[in-house]
């Protein structure tokens, strides 16, 4: 349950949050669904009003999927948008992707205020999270038992707030983070952009457009409800106060848009970043979201790697709150997102690099080289599938020691996110694999046979913990062949759930293997896979990793 901006009632919380951005809301929600007691901090009257993120890809999705308001969040997302790179009036690249690997589109758009409300509804589900507005944070300290926080109230008191762990969500200009001395490494760009959001837009293209123009690089994106953003590089010798100006706004839209009336709702300058902290976090204090990283918007990924922050680290939280796990299992966010973070950074940049020479010569040669690799049948491909965005895979941070399989490359599937073709459930119906998968680990197999495929695992170290178990039958004639006989798929352990690999996706996966195991993350990541005849030392394994006994 969520309560009005009113003073601080509990001086005690499992897990607070600072800050109700979108990584904050979204952790708040992963918390909740774990029953974890969570208090969310605010220093504003209320959420947002303004539309800053505006991307959201296939991962971002599959989390509020995970949350559990995917039908919510899809009222106010426009899916599956192209994106095409312009020169004058040559198309130098066009990425439409056509896979969804993990069960979304690649490239889809929403409207902040809207999606930020959504998660904030969300947190009514949960009697034990709480959300405080104008709680001003001013001063964090932490020992090695829990963290303590001095919050100002709405009526200027300052009371004094424990908990056992921290999540700093408070932006880019973290006061968590400076007070921790914790430094940003990477590089901020001098270059300013000025971004225009506006309303009543009547343009009949639903496309992402990036205007590689010398002279003035630009970019355009459609939103729901008759939304649009434009974005205009500010030139050497400009003025932001008469970039501000409303008429020199509309005379630079009509220069790419001459038909335009869209009303402007806001207009600001940025200038775009490249950074992240040095640490991640610092004994039970956790940098997400823009307090850990800051990067350009070219790749749409600032909000995404915030969501996947909170992803990462909300399920260890839980199994360390509740006594499953070592606090050790805690250290792993620092290895597993900051890797990732790196690699959407330089991804970001190198789009950025692709649209913002401002040189003519430099600009040519951009032109030719894409134009080049435009005659190239893969290299097309690559660039329409937008296969150089860095894949989801952790390569560093928890992992179980281990070789390789026979046939198998072990290593090729640890720490990659597992994909989420649609499956049939047991009803017969076509559905999303994660709506199978539950809020905890999955154990899956490819299987002919469910009723014998988890023979092993009863009494196993799974007392408390959550773990699903899912038999994944390789030719789905035979579940509508039961079906329609009217036999129903009775297994003996009625905790199994049979699922039918109707696209052949995990099939392929593990290589049409019957005689191994995949273990899954409650993240979507796999953890690892393993023989079937190894089962019982694997879950020895397992014990002794999350209670640090063989941590990586």
């Amino acid at each position: 349950m969520t309560n009005a901006p009113l003073e601080i009632e509990t001086r005690r919380a499992q897990v607070v949050i600072v800050g109700a951005g979108p990584t904050g809301l979204v952790a708040a929600n992963l918390l909740g669904l774990a029953g974890i007691e969570t208090v969310v901090l605010e220093r504003s009257a209320g959420l947002s009003s303004y539309p800053r993120a505006i991307s959201i890809d296939d991962e971002g999705l599959r989390i509020c999927q995970a949350l559990g308001l995917l039908d919510e969040v899809l009222k106010d997302v426009l899916l599956d948008v192209p994106v095409r790179y312009l020169s004058g009036r040559h198309v130098l690249a066009r990425i439409a992707p056509r896979q969804q690997r993990h069960g979304f589109p690649l490239f889809s758009v929403f409207y902040q205020p809207a999606l930020e409300a959504t998660w904030f509804q969300g947190l009514k589900r949960f009697p034990d999270v709480n959300c405080y507005f104008e709680h001003i944070v001013e001063g964090v300290e932490q020992d090695d038992q829990h963290v303590g926080l001095h919050v100002k109230t709405p009526a200027g008191d300052v009371v004094r707030l424990e908990c056992d762990y921290l999540l700093a969500c408070d932006g880019g200009r973290s006061q968590i983070r400076r007070q921790l001395g914790i430094a940003m490494r990477g590089r901020s760009a001098p270059q300013k952009w000025l971004v225009v959001d506006c309303e009543q837009d009547r343009s009949a293209e639903t496309i992402i457009q990036f205007f590689c123009n010398p002279d003035r690089p630009a970019v355009t994106l459609p939103a729901p409800g008759q939304r649009r953003r434009w974005e205009f590089m500010l030139l050497p010798g400009e003025q932001e106060s008469e970039l501000l100006e409303l008429e020199r706004i509309r005379a630079l839209i009509q220069l790419y848009d001459p038909a335009s009336q869209v009303q402007v709702t806001r207009q600001a300058i940025y200038a775009f970043h490249a950074l992240r902290a040095k640490q991640l976090s610092r004994g039970r204090i956790f940098l997400l979201g823009d307090a850990a990283h800051l990067m350009p918007p070219f790749g749409g990924q600032g909000l995404n790697s915030g969501l996947r922050d909170a992803h990462n680290l909300c399920w260890k939280l839980a199994l360390v709150l509740g006594g499953q796990a070592s606090p050790r299992l805690l250290e792993s966010y620092q290895d597993e997102r900051a890797e990732h973070v790196d690699q959407m950074i330089r991804f970001s940049t190198l789009l950025g690099r692709v649209i913002m020479p401002t040189v003519r010569p430099l600009a040519l040669l951009r032109d030719m080289i894409l134009g080049c690799l435009n005659l190239v049948p893969a290299a097309r491909e690559i660039i329409r599938e937008a296969a150089i965005k860095p894949p989801p895979k952790y390569k560093a941070g928890w992992q179980l020691p281990g070789g390789g399989i026979g046939g198998i490359k072990r290593q090729s599937l640890r720490g990659l996110m597992l994909p989420q073709p649609l499956v049939m459930n047991e009803a017969g119906k076509s559905v999303r694999l994660d709506e199978l998968l539950g809020q905890g680990f999955a154990l899956l197999r490819l299987t002919s046979d469910p009723q014998t495929a988890f023979v092993g695992w009863e009494g196993a170290y799974w007392e408390g913990l959550p773990l699903r178990l899912l038999g994944v039958i390789p030719r789905p004639g035979v579940l509508r062949k039961e079906k329609a006989a009217g036999l129903p798929l009775v297994v003996a352990d009625p905790a199994v759930i049979t699922i039918g690999d109707i696209q052949g996706v995990l099939g392929n996966l593990l290589q049409q293997r019957q005689d191994v195991y995949l273990l899954v993350r409650p993240d979507r990541y796999i953890l690892d896979v393993f023989p079937v005849l190894d089962s019982a030392t694997f879950q020895r394994t397992l014990k002794d990793s999350l209670l640090a006994r063989n941590l990586i």
